[in-house]
């Protein structure tokens, strides 16, 4: 990797007075001028929301769908939250936005979840890359899809996964970026991203780790640790 974009790391609860509950860094590098990744953060109450995810596509007709989403996102995340939505629930708000105006070409992969204070962890994925979870006995979980893309389907349905994060473990979010830069024309892969995340601990040290290998795509990538 020729270049590193730089690290954002995001001020957690934005609420006063409410517990400090995760450490939130946030990463983000276009493969060209313009991005076709979004991710959003929201604290609400007792629980910090989080959404990543990807339009398909690179350049400037994947960004422009990518503005509407994340414009839409944090409008529907902020109704959600005050509401007590599940994440199923708001990511089937966000594809009936996008469903009459995609292009038929395009389509957009999401994860949106929300940590309460009490380390409860729920997860819709609309397709996205497996969201992981590092455990402090080292293990690492891969969170499957819950539901189908957005933007494609009439009448899609999602559910979400209920799991939680001990102090100390560590949900990352991710693009295909990363898991599909190469080396020797292989690619990383999840189980290449595992590995390297059984020896750092933040978006700096793995994208740090990605430095020898080709990345083409925009590359995203969310670390929340609880704290």
């Amino acid at each position: 990797m020729s270049t590193m974009p730089a690290l954002r790391r995001l001020t957690e609860p934005a609420v006063p007075a409410a517990p400090r509950i995760a450490e939130i860094q946030a990463i983000s590098r276009p493969a060209r001028t313009f991005t076709g990744d979004f991710y959003y953060t929201h604290r609400n109450r007792d629980r910090v929301w989080l959404a990543h995810g990807d339009v398909a596509g690179k350049g400037l007709p994947a960004a422009i769908v990518m503005a509407m989403i994340q414009e839409e996102l944090e409008q529907r995340i902020t109704s959600c939250a005050e509401a007590a939505c599940d994440p199923a629930t708001t990511m089937r708000r966000l594809h009936e936005f996008l469903l009459p105006l995609m292009p038929a070409n395009r389509f957009a992969t999401a994860v949106i979840a929300h940590l309460r204070d009490d380390g409860t962890l729920i997860v819709a994925n609309g397709g996205h890359c497996p969201p992981l979870i590092v455990r402090n006995d080292g293990t690492i979980e891969e969170l499957a899809s819950t539901g189908p893309l957005l933007g494609i389907l009439p009448r899609p349905a999602w559910r979400s996964h209920v799991t939680r994060l001990e102090p100390g473990e560590r949900l990352v979010l991710y693009s295909d970026g990363i898991t599909e830069a190469t080396l020797c024309d292989e690619e990383l892969g999840v189980a290449g991203l595992k590995d390297i995340l059984r020896t750092t601990a933040d978006t700096a040290g793995i994208l740090h780790a990605l430095r020898e290998r080709d990345v083409n795509d925009d590359v995203t990538l969310v670390v929340v640790r609880r704290v």
